[in-house]
């Protein structure tokens, strides 16, 4: 069989091999059998021949790994460096995640969240104090801090402390299996002392930027400056005060004069300001400033200067109109207000007018009485048959728990973009709010994607997914009906069957899903209608603010004491009066009102209030008169003013003259 070249070039390197090591009387005889070979004309066959066809020597038929001339110093070193995200808090004693308002606040204070990095993750707990307190000095003069961490899934804002080993926190410890961190934030809290972050705030260097040029004037302004120094000097380069090269020093000095003066008065506005905002007080007089309602810490103050701000604006807008017709029935009226709230291209900031069909009474109070209906018919609903229910419930659920209904008609209507409008709309006009919204709904209907919602099982109104979730939240074990049921029903929305694995993740998702899921179309509607009015504006930059907008229910509740510490009672004015004025009768009868008021349930003093205001939000005084000439009690709701009539003898006569009298409301 012919040989290959591969083992002909072989056989030859072996022979120039043994020619190479042979003994000098065997060189000789080797010579004369080579001589008819070629001479080498490169000299140095041998190696050539051997580099040249080395693969081919491999068994394997495999180039050669080349070898490591680098030394073992060039072997790549593993990174020993740890990094995680820290946030530090403020208070020695919190215990909650912070808002995104508290977030950014202590950002701007040199603290807040901060990604870390600490050189070696071997390091010891000293050290890793050290290149803490390196990014959060401050933390040295509270004497010591605890890291915390989220409680349970990444949905809670409960912090939980780490537990610290005995020669503290170090990095290899927060990465041990039995600390469990991963990702997730690591809370800073110091351990003695809070943190002053109005001071860390004062404290912070206010960057000016480095000297710009104006091009119209040429003199040089900080970054700060600049701008509100070329709004003035550009005006008057346009009007024609600009120095030419023939003109004296008279027109530089009155520019220089007339932009130190604007200059000084933006100064002193902006001074004025914020004097106006750090002062104690803010009387209702005073003008606020555009934007001071974001920095407000006081969550009331700030919602009332908010609305303020909006009615400012929309002070020159035409009237916004309403007309109910009082001859009408009760569904021909809520038929008069769901058309009113349906109206696109609305401003509802406008000044807004009720005129009632067939009464004369015009003025604050008949908007308050209209508000207090448009509240009344949303926590109680509608006689209106809309969903073919018999009576229409907007909201579903308990006190403080409530949740938007699910029923398809009311979500093709569109009915809750118009009570994301009339709860808008009453917000801005001073009327009462919808109390009782579950608070699981505020970020969602925020819009933060910081805040995630907490759900508590009172939030659903399914009869059956609380039954499926508390089986599942429970310890027992499932019995084949408890898991057809919980599958029936995992199924049903497209969700895995239960095991022992997913036990407590579908409960929480079953939940979400009950409460959420199935209302994120009506979540939609109601920030349309919020967003229609521009109330949605104030809970997107202020979060915290939804919490005014839907108040607890709790904090509505009517006390007496709240009542009566507002009552001016009656007293003659003059001589005229004191003669006429039976001093007896009359504090025989405001004696009457006031063991009505503290003996009356938060009901009737709801009830009450309607009828002597027009609405339950309490004004600022409640005035009260005696007259002889009356049979019942009569309201004056603009003056906020209850007329007492002077024929009751007894408490019993005058308690059914009062529930006569405050039952007229609903009828009118």
């Amino acid at each position: 069989m012919d040989k290959t070249v591969p083992q002909l070039l072989r056989e030859a390197a072996q022979a120039l091999e043994r020619s190479a090591n042979a003994a000098p009387s065997d060189s000789e005889r080797l010579s004369s059998s080579l001589r008819m070979t070629p001479p080498d004309r490169s000299g140095g066959t041998r190696a050539e021949v051997l580099r040249l066809f080395a693969p081919y020597s491999n068994s394997r038929g495999r180039m050669p790994k080349r070898p490591n001339t680098a030394g073992p110093s060039a072997k790549k070193s593993k990174s020993v460096s740890y990094t995680h995200r820290f946030f530090c808090l403020s208070k020695r004693k919190e215990c909650e995640v912070p808002s995104p308002s508290v977030k950014n606040k202590l950002e701007r204070s040199g603290i807040g969240e901060k990604r870390i990095t600490f050189p070696d993750k071997y390091c010891t707990p000293q050290d890793f104090s050290d290149h803490l307190f390196q990014h959060f000095p401050i933390l040295k003069e509270c004497g010591g801090f605890q890291l915390l961490r989220s409680r349970g899934s990444t949905r809670s804002k409960i912090l939980e402390t780490i537990p610290c080993p005995d020669d503290g926190y170090c990095p290899e410890y927060l990465l041990s299996e039995s600390v469990m961190i991963g990702q997730a934030v690591i809370y800073i809290r110091p351990l003695q002392k809070d943190i002053d972050v109005q001071n860390l705030e004062s404290d912070q260097p206010v960057s000016t930027g480095p000297l710009t040029e104006c091009l119209y004037c040429n003199k040089k302004y900080s970054l700060s400056e600049i701008q509100d120094h070329v709004d003035v000097c550009e005006k008057l380069h346009e009007s024609g005060k600009v120095i030419s090269d023939n003109t004296g020093s008279t027109r530089q000095e009155e520019m220089s004069a007339t932009m130190s003066e604007d200059y000084a008065e933006r100064e002193e506005r902006a001074s004025t300001s914020l004097t106006t905002f750090f002062s104690a007080t803010t009387s209702p007089s005073a003008e606020p400033a555009t934007e001071e309602w974001k920095i407000e810490p006081d969550l009331e103050t700030a919602a009332r200067l908010f609305r303020r701000h909006i009615l400012k604006n929309a002070e020159d807008k035409p009237d916004l109109v309403v007309t109910l017709d009082l001859h009408s029935c009760e569904k021909d009226r809520e038929r008069e207000m769901l058309t009113f709230y349906k109206r696109p291209n609305i401003d509802w900031t406008s000044p807004f007018t009720v005129k009632l069909k067939g009464d004369a009474a015009l003025g604050d109070g008949v908007t308050r009485h209209f508000f207090t209906l448009v509240m009344d018919k949303l926590h109680n609903g509608f006689e209106l048959d809309i969903d073919n229910c018999g009576k229409t419930l907007l909201f579903n659920g308990e006190d403080d728990h409530k949740v938007p209904s699910t029923s398809r008609p009311l979500l093709d209507g569109d009915l809750f973009r118009v009570v994301g409008r009339m709860i808008g709309h009453s917000f801005i006009n001073g009327g009462p709010l919808y109390s009782g919204l579950s608070a699981a709904f505020f970020p969602l209907l925020s819009g933060s994607k910081d805040d995630t919602p907490i759900l508590e099982l009172k939030d659903c109104p399914d009869t059956d997914v609380i039954e499926v979730v508390s089986l599942l939240e429970s310890q027992n074990e499932l019995n084949p009906n408890e898991m057809d049921s919980i599958n029936n029903l995992a199924i049903s929305w497209d969700l895995p069957a239960v095991s022992n694995i997913n036990r407590r993740w579908l409960a929480e998702t079953i939940l979400y899903h009950g409460v959420i899921g199935r209302r994120e179309k009506q979540i939609a509607q109601l920030r349309r209608g919020l967003k229609d009015t521009g109330v949605l504006r104030m809970i997107k930059e202020q979060t915290s603010l939804a919490g005014v907008l839907f108040p607890r229910s709790s904090a509505l509740v009517l006390e007496p004491e709240m009542i009566l510490k507002r009552v001016i009672w009656p007293e003659p004015d003059s001589d005229e009066d004191e003669a006429q004025f039976n001093l007896e009768q009359s504090c025989d009868v405001t004696a009457f009102l006031r063991e009505y008021i503290q003996t009356g349930s938060p009901a009737e003093l709801c009830e009450l209030m309607k009828f002597w205001t027009g609405w339950t939000v309490l004004p600022q005084h409640l005035y009260v008169e005696v007259s002889p000439d009356l049979t019942l009690p009569v309201a004056s709701t603009c003056l906020t003013t209850l007329k007492l009539p002077l024929r009751c003898r007894t408490f019993l006569a005058f308690t059914q003259a009062m529930r006569a009298a405050v039952s007229s409301t609903s009828q009118s």
